[in-house]
């Protein structure tokens, strides 16, 4: 009775406050449908980091209300500090779209960088380990995404791989299938970052849903890409590309709204390395998948 009566303060307070769920206390039984559970520390831990979640959320849309109208959140609610953290976003990510579209010129027109390419077929996998540790480097490392003259060297060597990336799988399929998939990305590019800054669908309030749907595709993806290893199926093809379009079309969307900003998650206006890699990557990945597509197809 005395743990009842010690609880009723904090409850009425909770009225006016964030919303909490009844604290736990290692060794406490709790009733759950027929069952007696002895709750650990475990369960402990769990309750208070759902109870952190609940004052976040709601510290959240305090503050949304105290703005009233306004929809942005920090430093981006300055429009100078939004407008050049955009600015130099696609600044650096148009010079990396025409570096890469440059190289991947260079080497289907130039038949000796072609051949070059084809027979010295181990590079590309040099150019992956590139980025992926480029990659990796600007993702979780603070001195790789923000500190200069180390995020631009990164960003470089990562846009170079990148490149070398797209141009290995371009020169496999004819010009007419690489400008359809060029035209078809920039269409779906365009698109989707402008439904993703107008619409009030907010995707980063989703990030669940995002982790969920992202790790079934992948899986997915890497289980049907070792099964084409070992047999042609032409539908499987297809599906893979297929997949591989619509999951790196939700990343591109959710990146979009991140840097936009006015969204439940927002990056930080110093984040603009961490920023034009993640359009930059989803840009190039979806173009390669679309080539995929568009190949399977011209070929019949």
């Amino acid at each position: 009775m005395q743990s009842t009566n010690t609880n009723e303060p904090p409850h009425e307070n909770i009225i006016q406050g964030p919303p909490q769920l009844p604290p736990l206390f290692k060794g406490q039984k709790i009733q759950s449908g027929p069952y007696t559970i002895t709750v650990t520390d475990h369960m402990v831990a769990q309750r208070e980091r759902q109870n952190q979640e609940l004052y976040r959320a709601w510290l959240h849309e305090q503050r949304r209300r105290e703005m009233g109208d306004e929809e942005y959140m920090g430093d981006f609610k300055d429009s100078v500090v939004r407008r050049n953290f955009i600015k130099k976003i696609f600044c650096i990510l148009g010079m990396q779209l025409l570096f890469t579209t440059a190289v991947v010129a260079f080497f289907i027109f130039v038949p000796a960088a072609q051949e070059f390419m084809l027979v010295n077929w181990f590079l590309w996998l040099i150019a992956l380990i590139i980025f992926m540790v480029t990659y990796c480097a600007i993702a979780f490392s603070d001195c790789a995404r923000r500190q200069a003259p180390n995020n631009y060297l990164c960003l470089c060597l990562l846009t170079m791989a990148m490149s070398y990336l797209a141009a290995f799988v371009s020169v496999f399929y004819a010009l007419e299938v690489v400008l359809v998939a060029l035209g078809m990305t920039s269409i779906v590019t365009i698109t989707i970052s402008f439904i993703a800054t107008f619409t009030k669908f907010d995707l980063t309030m989703r990030t669940g849903m995002v982790t969920i749907i992202g790790l079934v595709g992948i899986i997915a993806l890497f289980t049907m890409v070792i099964v084409s290893i070992f047999m042609y199926i032409k539908t499987l093809h297809i599906i893979i590309a297929i997949i591989g379009t619509l999951l790196i079309t939700m990343y591109l969307f959710f990146d979009v709204q991140t840097i936009m900003g006015g969204r439940r998650i927002e990056l930080n206006p110093d984040e603009v390395v961490f920023a034009t890699t993640q359009i930059y990557v989803d840009i190039i990945l979806m173009y390669q998948y679309i080539l995929m597509l568009v190949g399977l197809f011209h070929d019949g």
